[in-house]
């Protein structure tokens, strides 16, 4: 947030006191003192008046410490090269090759020599390694060798064939896969999973990722896959046209959202140890849907909330009332700076 208002101070800027009062109240039954920041963010930038937006500061110190297990972090769902353990095979990515500790495996999990991996990285495929973040380490190449993994992969690498996406999303930028962010919460009062927000993430140039730390874009999308009127870049600067492509975003839908969701929530509801996923989507050309990757903790959600607000909706309430009477579950004892 501090990023953003040094170049966009505009955006932190009061908002009405009855809203902000709300938004204080409303945050506070977690057992901290709320400020009104992420609200003011919010707010200016959308024109929404939803005292409901999260905070992404409560969020991450409060909520995804109560309702997921976070001691699990890059051993669970997360971890890029064990998606089989939760999505069916046709819904993965297509696996050439995985390095684990100093083993190479097939896509079958057979142990493989240097020589057969050798074999098996004949082509141009994408590299990423299995507990990374934010688009880190995630290359294109024709050019893979068991001894390049084992120099660059860490201790777990995967490499998987390059996806091809639908053309909806192709429009806006061909050499990024662009992958839709929806996250999922399983309401731990009546289990029922559901779908609190979603964006599509776009690529601006030819690299590989769509990732906005890496200089790409989000818009947000509805839950009848209606597209926002604007797309966002990292610090909050606003695009009603996408800068390389030129197509504006009002009035679009994406035509594959209601299977993705369903995908989400069918593999959510076999993850019991986590009550709120992120999960990277891809409509591919086929029509099928892929789960690029999926993210248990450190959820970003700043930008999920920026054109249908706030991050829980009408779910809001009932989530802060069950993260206060369970905060038992939070073991993670840390220091915290409160606006």
């Amino acid at each position: 947030s501090r990023r953003v208002e040094k170049k966009h101070p505009e955006l932190f800027r009061p908002v009405d006191a009855r809203l902000s009062r709300q938004h204080r109240e409303l945050w506070s039954r977690l057992g901290v003192a709320s400020g009104d920041r992420w609200l003011r963010l919010h707010v200016n930038l959308t024109g929404i008046q939803d005292y409901r937006f999260c905070p992404e500061d409560i969020f991450f110190a409060r909520i995804e410490r109560i309702l997921n297990d976070c001691d699990e972090a890059g051993h669970g769902p997360d971890d890029k090269g064990g998606l089989f353990r939760f999505v069916p095979k046709e819904n993965r990515p297509v696996t050439v090759l995985r390095y684990v500790r100093g083993n190479f495996f097939d896509a079958e999990n057979n142990w493989v020599d240097v020589n057969r991996a050798r074999q098996l990285l004949q082509g141009q495929f994408v590299g990423k390694p299995c507990r990374s973040s934010g688009g880190n380490g995630v290359v294109l190449r024709d050019d893979f060798t068991p001894e390049w993994i084992e120099r660059n992969g860490g201790e777990a690498y995967e490499v998987q064939e390059k996806i091809k996406q639908c053309e909806f999303t192709a429009q806006f930028n061909k050499s990024s896969i662009n992958t839709i962010r929806m996250m999922t919460m399983r309401c731990p009062w009546d289990g029922n999973i559901v779908v609190c927000r979603s964006m599509l993430r776009m690529g601006v140039s030819d690299a590989v990722i769509d990732n906005m730390m890496k200089g790409g874009l989000c818009v947000c999308v509805g839950d009848k896959g209606q597209l926002g009127k604007y797309a966002y870049d990292y610090d909050g600067k606003r695009f009603d046209k996408h800068p390389a492509s030129g197509l504006a975003f009002e009035g679009m839908a994406h035509p594959g959202y209601a299977k993705m969701a369903e995908v989400a929530k069918s593999v959510h509801k076999n993850i019991l140890s986590f009550n709120l996923l992120s999960f990277d989507l891809v409509l591919r050309d086929d029509g099928s849907v892929c789960v690029v990757e999926i993210n248990a903790t450190s959820q970003g959600i700043t930008q999920l909330q920026y054109d249908f607000g706030g991050l829980f909706g009408e779910n809001t309430g009932k989530l802060i009332d069950w993260c206060a009477a369970q905060r038992h579950f939070d073991r993670f004892h840390h220091f915290r700076t409160w606006y």
